[in-house]
């Protein structure tokens, strides 16, 4: 099939290959590799709702890592888990859309935020002053689940990230 689409490329011209989405379900360990499957979440929630994505993260053992939560208030903020020690403001405010897709990419050292392909957080674990927050992020700790916590109003599907584009 993949075979198939690719050849139909050469002539046809783009083919993009996404994943379909999956219900969000609250309080469910979901299986996911952070490092190498960027996580995508498709919400509604508008400015000033106070609606959160939440997303706490764990290892392989179910051991906790961390949350990631940005809150639809005015302007929209951000909280990472020992790193921030409040909600802040993101750096650079998201388009104005109302359905947004917000994709969570965590490398070794950083984790990026976009917003409708727009990025709006490069968060830099080096650049907290929270000990904590280097050895609860880097590479000796990756992430094996994600869970949508009860907490989290906002998320209403996820998916991977990730997209096979070929021009002719």
């Amino acid at each position: 099939m993949i075979r198939l689409l690719l050849f139909t490329a050469v002539f046809c011209g783009t083919v993009v290959l996404t994943a379909d989405w999956t219900a969000v379900e609250r309080d469910v360990y979901i299986p996911w590799d952070l490092e190498a499957t960027p996580l995508q979440i498709e919400t509604d929630s508008t400015l000033g709702s106070n609606e959160k994505t939440w997303v706490w993260l764990y290892n392989k053992d179910s051991g906790y890592i961390g949350t990631v939560a940005v809150t639809f208030s005015s302007p929209i903020q951000y909280y990472i888990s020992y790193c921030t020690a409040k909600a802040t403001d993101l750096p650079v405010q998201p388009p104005v859309e109302v359905d947004k897709i917000w994709t969570i990419t965590k490398s070794e050292t950083a984790l990026i935020i976009t917003c409708n392909d727009v990025e709006v957080l490069n968060y830099l674990f080096t650049d907290s002053s929270d000990k904590n927050c280097v050895p609860k992020y880097d590479g000796k700790n990756d992430v094996q689940q994600i869970k949508f916590s009860s907490d989290d109003t906002a998320s209403d599907f996820f998916r991977p990230s990730g997209t096979i584009s070929l021009v002719p």
